[in-house]
């Protein structure tokens, strides 16, 4: 959207973000920290922003050796071409992330526990790279972490949810972003950036157009944020930007396939004790296309030489015979309790010829055929399974259950130099643009894990600094400055209001900061004679399709048992987690 002495602003800030995710939350952060004003803005409504920070374990890459570190990285871009400037800047911050956890987040970073080794062990100075975390994983701890360092600086931040930006404004003449036409509250607000714009909205994944243009592939299942839609990719366009990594996303294999927005069971692939035995997975045709026991390197496969994504089935199932489905019913590896939800998902047939017909699978006949010649000659021909894990289809029924292949995320956008400004066509600078996070990040192809988390550490504080250094203006930008001080209608969606709770005799209150949803989880426990009689939530977040029924049965559980010492509900650790430490937090005030 070009400029013109016509255009009317609605208010002025120093920066502006687009996006509040990990990425976002980061570079605000930092933009405050330099005493700018800072409008951050996101298209999800409150409480579902957060991008696939809110869903990310919080573990991110580091190293200690440059030379190392960037050898292993370049390994895993092979054969694509690579920025050095981009990468020497990634490289050298990540080196110093266990040194920010401690002076900017007060925090100790560790080893995170989450892999044993690389995730690409083969590759020379592997064993340069390090894992580590500032938090507890898969909990939503880490982006609550960075979503407490904006709240911490609301003074300096104003939040708009549900707020998508509709244009970058820009100067025709220099290029300069000036600011950015957002829509809020169903109105169309020009706000202007004194000194610059970060982008950090996230990837197109659930941008079906995208995805089919981009990635050559019509049935991925999001397993992210529902709102990563590709916006950035349309500023980055309108304002002249180079795109690049277009083609790069990750994932974790396969999800279930319910046909809904958010499919369930994500990482299925490395549910060992599931592809054990008279099973295999079928394509479209009903033939095997995969080695199903192989390790998860976010989707990327061994394919003779190189680790390439699995290719696109639009119908894929797991078959297996009675003998399998009777195993799995009697499962006890520690996915035992999903591996039993997902079995119940299956289509049964009395013969495979009926199956194939049921799941529009001509070839799987043969296919079940081929698998069992492979376990007499002790050899899988096709997909090189161990065949120690596979058994000879016997009699039927046989059962398929409907997967779909996933995404976590894409990589695509703007290209950004080392220190997060975008380039035009011809690798200049945009003046006063900037960009962060999975939107346009540095990653050619392949994916390295903690390698986004990272990413958004890195270049959301790059971004954010470098968006807060005082620039001169080329055009007056005459506006209201910061609307929530003046008390225009263009005020913060975002308060520090700290709920009380009220407490009759005999009743307890506990709080627990666990849990996927930004608040935290709130009970009310009310003990007579050393019986819990009653649990209430007062302030819970949660998932409604997820947390939000695990707790009434976390409830259920407790009374029954008088305890808040109860199995997790299956699915919602993160949830049981939180509902059970706010529940023991209240008992640990009952006098004995």
């Amino acid at each position: 959207m070009n400029y013109s002495n016509t255009l009317a602003w609605d208010a002025k800030y120093d920066v502006i973000v687009i996006g509040f995710g990990g990425a976002g939350a980061t570079a605000a952060r930092y933009a405050a920290k330099q005493d700018n004003r800072v409008l951050l803005i996101d298209a999800a409504p409150e409480g579902s922003e957060g991008g696939n920070t809110r869903f990310a374990a919080g573990a991110f890459a580091t190293a200690v050796d440059f030379d190392k570190a960037k050898d292993y990285y370049l390994q895993s871009f092979a054969p694509f071409d690579h920025d050095e400037d981009t990468l020497n800047s990634f490289i050298h911050e990540i080196m110093q992330l266990t040194h920010y956890a401690e002076t900017d987040f007060g925090l100790q970073a560790h080893p995170s526990g989450m892999h044993k080794r690389s995730e690409y062990y083969e590759f020379n100075n592997a064993d340069g790279m390090l894992h580590q975390s500032m938090t507890t994983l898969y909990d939503g701890s880490f982006w609550k972490l960075l979503r407490q360092g904006v709240y911490d600086q609301l003074d300096k931040i104003d939040v708009w949810y549900d707020s998508p930006a509709q244009h970058l404004i820009q100067d025709p003449v220099t290029n300069t972003i000036l600011g950015v036409q957002i829509e809020h509250k169903g109105q169309l607000r020009n706000i202007a950036a004194k000194n610059g714009v970060v982008m950090s909205s996230g990837g197109y994944e659930n941008n079906p157009e995208m995805v089919q243009t981009y990635l050559g592939r019509g049935a991925l299942a999001p397993i992210g944020t529902l709102y990563n839609q590709g916006k950035g990719i349309d500023l980055a366009v309108e304002a002249g930007a180079r795109l690049w990594h277009m083609s790069n996303f990750d994932s974790h294999a396969f999800s279930l396939n319910e046909g809904q927005a958010h499919e369930q069971f994500a990482y299925m692939i490395q549910w060992k004790s599931l592809f054990t035995g008279s099973v295999f997975i079928a394509g479209d045709d009903g033939t095997r296309y995969l080695n199903e026991q192989c390790e998860d390197r976010h989707g990327y496969q061994y394919n003779h030489g190189d680790y390439v994504m699995l290719p696109n089935q639009n119908h894929p199932h797991i078959v297996m015979d009675q003998a399998e489905y009777d195993q799995l019913q009697r499962d006890t590896s520690p996915k035992a309790d999903q591996i039993k939800q997902v079995i119940t998902h299956a289509v049964q047939a009395p013969t495979l010829t009926a199956l194939a017909e049921k799941i529009q699978a001509p070839r799987l006949t043969q296919a079940v055929a081929d698998f069992n010649f492979f376990v007499t000659q002790g050899r899988d021909y096709v997909a090189d399974r161990p065949v120690e894990t596979m058994r000879q289809f016997s009699d039927g029924p046989y059962y398929a259950i409907p997967i779909r292949h996933n995404i976590l995320h894409t990589h695509g956008g703007a290209r950004r130099n080392g220190q997060c400004e975008v380039l035009d066509l011809q690798g200049h600078v945009i003046p006063h643009l900037y960009e962060a996070g999975e939107l346009g990040d540095p990653f050619a192809t392949k994916y390295i894990g903690g390698s986004s988390v990272a990413d958004l550490l890195v270049s959301g504080r790059l971004a954010g600094l470098n968006a807060a250094k005082p620039k001169d203006a080329a055009i007056a930008l005459d506006a209201i400055t910061s609307p929530s001080r003046t008390g225009a209608d263009l005020h913060s969606d975002a308060t520090k209001a700290t709920p009380t709770f009220e407490t009759a005799a005999n009743q307890y209150v506990g709080i627990a900061n666990q849990g996927m949803g930004d608040l935290p989880i709130a009970v009310r426990v009310t003990v007579d004679d050393q019986h819990i009689t009653d649990i209430e939530t007062l302030q819970a977040a949660e998932t409604p399709s997820i947390g939000g029924q695990a707790i009434p049965q976390l409830r259920q559980a407790m009374l029954r048992a008088n305890s808040y010492d109860v199995d997790v509900i299956s699915g919602a650790s993160a949830t049981s987690k939180g509902y059970r430490n706010a529940v023991k937090n209240a008992l640990a005030q009952v006098k004995s």
